[in-house]
């Protein structure tokens, strides 16, 4: 089922002849091509720009079950700055990445209680680790390092024991 709302305004001439395409079908929907792109960029002057959106969204009636799956045989990469500063694709992906500019956030977050709930945040200046009321955990069979200034102080952990070097040690 396709319909066309000739009402909503606005299109790439402007003014109230814009058409915008909504459809609807009861079953599996695909398209097969060798490469697919979905953008979403302003509309042709006159026209008023407007927010630029993608939304991809699983869901059922009560908003409790749905999956997007996204897979690349090789790699995904999510990006997120200006174009020109981050690029969208890039040929070295190889694996999952995340890639934003200098100025944005990267933020893993699970559950909306803050202080309760675990929150891994990268922000300009600062990582944070928030394990919430949970515990936090980092193991190795072989070796820890935690260094500062290029490793001038660090607690290095290996199974033979715990090395502490600094400037200045202290323990309370």
């Amino acid at each position: 089922m396709a319909a066309e709302n000739n009402t909503i305004g606005g299109g790439t001439g402007g003014g109230p002849d814009r058409i915008d395409h909504a459809e609807t079908f009861d079953g599996a929907y695909r398209i097969a091509a060798k490469q697919v792109e979905m953008v979403s960029c302003p509309p042709l002057p006159p026209a008023p720009p407007g927010p630029n959106l993608i939304t991809l969204l699983a869901t059922d009636l009560t908003g409790m079950d749905g999956t997007v799956d996204v897979k690349g045989a090789k790699g995904v990469r999510l990006s997120a700055g200006p174009p020109i500063v981050v690029p969208t694709s890039s040929d070295s992906t190889n694996g999952v990445e995340i890639f934003v500019g200098e100025s944005q956030n990267v933020t893993i977050q699970r559950g909306i209680i803050p202080g309760v709930d675990q929150k891994i945040e990268m922000a300009p200046g600062s990582i944070t680790i928030d394990g919430g009321t949970g515990t936090i955990t980092i193991q190795s069979l072989t070796e820890i390092t935690l260094s500062v200034a290029g490793g001038m102080s660090s607690i290095t952990l290996t199974p033979a024991g715990i090395t502490i070097q600094g400037i200045l040690v202290q323990i309370n």
